[in-house]
């Protein structure tokens, strides 16, 4: 499933650990997608690509 507006996600922005943070805007929808993240714990905007994006684990008990 493709990411949207206001989804939170999982992702890698070149640091070592993974963030968590919410999507504010998509830009160039498709295989080569451009996201504007707000970083939960930072309050900072990011911007990441399709690529950045981690596959949500299945949350405990599935």
């Amino acid at each position: 499933m493709v990411p949207a507006e206001n989804d939170r996600v999982t992702y890698r922005d070149g640091r070592e650990d993974l963030h968590r943070g919410r999507i504010e805007e998509v830009r160039d929808p498709g295989p080569h997608a451009v996201y504007r993240i707000r970083n939960e714990r930072t309050n900072e905007l990011q911007v990441i690509t399709q690529e950045q994006i981690e596959a949500e684990p299945d949350p405990p008990g599935a």
